[in-house]
């Protein structure tokens, strides 16, 4: 694999209501392959140290490149913070690879929330890709999953399944309260298939007692959540 480095750094000087002011283009995330034209930049403006927004999904280019590139813009796409994940994969089983692109769209201490995008490649005859729904972790958590709380005890209901998780055997100093879902999430593809993951918290999003575990397929219009699993986190050692 021939491997070179990314630099890019483009400056504009924009004019709004007479004022200008430059704006920096960055390569925020980028996949080199073996041929040019699968080549993957994703570019986007810095709105400071860490947050860029204003993204284009560049597909194609580099040392070889000899046109033909594949350009994709987004200008409402948000990154907050810490680069944003690129993968491209095949996860709808026709044979294509799809461009995938996580964003992280809240991001603090203990919290780190994620928004999914998803290009599918397409063939018709030429070569090309198509921004396609996904259901979000939070609307696929509501729809598939039911958590309450009895006493010191959480549970997790998904379809048949009961899943139940003692809360004093984790440690925390914080009292037993309704559980909540979110904070810290994550987007990966993974052997052809989409997962989404979302933590299980009590009271704070540092009590975490275990994560959702969401699996996506594509039914010819969007990804949707077909199924999902709960995780328990270990339990502490007593002291």
């Amino acid at each position: 694999m021939r491997k070179f480095f990314i630099g890019l750094i483009i400056t504009f000087l924009v004019c709004h209501t007479g004022k200008a002011y430059a704006v920096q283009r960055v390569v925020t995330s980028h996949i080199i392959s073996d041929v040019w034209y699968e080549n993957i930049f994703l570019i986007a403006d810095k709105v400071d140290s860490m947050a860029t927004k204003n993204f284009t999904v560049q597909i194609g280019g580099g040392v070889d490149s000899v046109g033909g590139e594949l350009f994709y813009n987004f200008p409402n796409w948000y990154n907050d913070k810490f680069a944003p994940k690129l993968f491209y994969e095949d996860i709808n089983s026709d044979g294509l690879k799809d461009v995938i692109v996580a964003l992280i769209s809240g991001a603090g201490s203990g919290i780190s929330t994620k928004e999914i995008h998803v290009l599918n490649q397409v063939h018709d005859p030429y070569r090309r890709y198509e921004k396609v729904p996904v259901e979000s972790l939070n609307a696929a958590v509501k729809r598939l999953v039911k958590i309450e709380q009895k006493g010191n005890e959480i549970t997790a209901l998904i379809g048949k399944k009961k899943y139940v998780v003692d809360y004093t055997k984790f440690g925390y100093q914080t009292p037993v309260d309704h559980p909540g879902v979110g904070a810290i999430e994550n987007y990966e593809p993974k052997d052809g298939i989409l997962y989404g993951t979302t933590n299980v918290f009590v009271t704070i999003p540092e009590a975490y007692i275990g994560s959702i575990k969401v699996r996506y397929a594509w039914d010819g219009k969007m990804y949707k959540a077909e199924s999902a699993v709960f995780e328990a986190n270990p339990y502490k050692a007593s002291s």
